[in-house]
This record gives C-alpha cells, sequence and structure tokens, in this order.
C-alpha cells in the first residue's frame, strides 16, 4: 500500500514539474504575427508637439477605401493647403501627395508618431514627432 502510495506520489509530482516547463518548451510567437494593423479611427483626434496642434479625422471606410484626414494648424501651413488626405501604406504608415507635396505620418507607438511633409521646394521638408493629446 505505501508503495502504490509513493508511485502515485512520484508520478503526480513528476508530472507537475513537466506541466510547469511546457510554456518554456513553446515555439516562440514572431514580431509579425504580434504586430497589429491600426484602423483610421485608432488615429483620430488631436496629436500635438510643442504646443502646436494637428488634428487627424477619420472617415467611416475600411480597407482600401479607408482614409485619414490631416487638418494642419496655421504654421504648419506652408504650402498653402490645410489639409491632406492620406491612405495607409503600410502596417502603421499613412501617406498622401497633393499638389507636389507628399504628407506622411508613421506610427512608432500606441500615443507617438512622426508627421513629414516633403514638398517640391529644395527647402520645403520637416519631420515633426507628434504625441496623442
Amino acid at each position: 500500500m505505501r508503495l502504490r502510495f509513493a508511485v502515485v506520489c512520484s508520478a503526480v509530482i513528476s508530472g507537475l514539474s513537466f506541466g510547469m516547463s511546457v510554456p518554456a518548451l513553446a515555439a516562440p510567437q514572431s514580431e509579425t504575427s504580434a504586430k497589429t494593423v491600426h484602423s483610421a479611427s485608432f488615429f483620430a483626434g488631436d496629436w500635438s508637439s510643442m504646443g502646436t496642434v494637428v488634428t487627424f479625422v477619420a472617415n467611416r471606410a475600411v480597407g482600401p477605401a479607408s482614409r485619414l484626414v490631416v487638418k494642419l494648424p496655421q504654421n504648419l501651413q506652408k504650402s498653402g493647403q490645410p489639409s491632406f488626405s492620406l491612405s495607409q501604406k503600410s502596417n502603421d504608415e499613412w501617406s498622401g501627395t497633393q499638389n507636389n507635396v507628399t504628407v506622411s505620418f508613421k506610427l512608432v507607438s500606441d500615443n507617438f508618431g512622426i508627421l513629414s511633409m516633403v514638398g517640391d521646394k529644395p527647402d520645403h521638408h520637416f519631420e515633426m514627432p507628434l504625441s496623442r493629446i
């Protein structure tokens, strides 16, 4: 009786110790599967950098028809255009070209991104880090 009890206890203990090491044996999750794709509505709202507020407005469309409209404040309207329509280029990057000016927004983290504008004039280029308000 004591021998059976000892055998059963050792089997249970070895099973528990094996069960605790199973997560370590699991295959690591790849970075691409953990990366989420954000819709346009995720970006909607006010983003700021050093007191300058840039507003993002999302349309209700999903997929390729989805657009993100960037409304620039007066001090950033170097091309004379107050707003730009951006389409999704990759998981977290949106870009659009209007009147020889390309505006893009790349999400670095959920609350931080970089807005860049490149124009056809030689000195028409800027990058601005933005954080969510």
